[in-house]
């Protein structure tokens, strides 16, 4: 990774066809060259400006970051998505299959242009979209990382749209592993967390999982509540060093 004063950045608004349906994928990088690809899967509240802005962020180190908006004309889909409990109902209808299919075809996507280098480009994803790359990235062995910041490790219950827990998609092995995860999140109990560390350590051939044991859930969003800063700070130079080291690697 690179300073961020290194690059003039170029944004992109693409409508992408997913599943029958045009996907709005915000795409930014730098202006000139070919670089490291990286899918970035909101968190509950859809694409916004949060999203965009943490998208800048990582385009600032080298590399293209595309971020669809997965519940773009989902029913239900309210006026306000700040709305959480509306936003959460508008997740539980859709297939996680369906998302994950979304995704790949995101990827293919991505690895089709001349101005991302196809073997690196990996995934990372907030809440409820850390469940979803990591579950997406179990079904794609060949992406090259997937990050998971508090990610759902198993459901409160299950349901006909979401058949299974996210640790549950795993089969064999599976890519480089990065989760970060709060120490204090009712979402996601400690033993779930020494579940996916115990489950993954098997078979992801670069598995760090790391806890902050006094940050809530989210802490990585400083829009919102449960910004810590010095976790976000610290979580942030993790990710940046984990990407790197799967970039060289998939580069040698």
């Amino acid at each position: 990774m690179v300073s961020e004063k290194s690059f003039v950045l170029k944004e992109e608004e693409l409508p992408f066809a997913g599943g029958g349906r045009k996907l709005p994928v915000f795409v930014v990088g730098p202006e000139e060259g070919s670089h490291p690809g990286l899918i970035l899967v909101h968190e509950i509240f859809g694409l916004n400006d949060h999203i965009r802005d943490v998208s800048r962020r990582f385009a600032a180190q080298g590399l293209r970051v595309f971020a669809p908006d997965l519940f773009f004309g989902r029913d239900g889909l309210p006026e306000d998505r700040n709305d959480l409990d509306a936003m959460r109902a508008v997740w539980a209808n859709i297939p996680d299959e369906e998302l994950i299919s979304d995704l790949r075809r995101l990827h293919a996507f991505a690895a089709s242009r001349d101005d991302v280098i196809a073997e690196t480009i990996g995934a990372i994803g907030y809440c409820m979209g850390g469940a979803i790359a990591f579950m997406f990235a179990c079904s794609l062995p060949h992406i090259a990382f997937v990050i998971d910041y508090y990610g759902r490790i198993r459901y409160p219950q299950l349901s006909a749209n979401k058949p299974r827990h996210p640790i549950e998609y795993l089969r064999g092995n599976v890519c480089p592993v990065l989760g970060l995860f709060s120490g204090v999140d009712p979402l996601i109990p400690q033993e779930d967390v020494d579940l996916f560390h115990e489950t993954l350590k098997k078979c992801s051939p670069d598995l760090v999982v790391k806890v902050y044991p006094n940050a809530p859930h989210a802490f990585f969003n400083d829009q919102r509540e449960n910004y810590d800063k010095e976790a976000a700070d610290d979580a942030w130079a993790l990710t940046l060093e984990f990407i790197e080291r799967q970039v060289v690697v998939k580069q040698q």
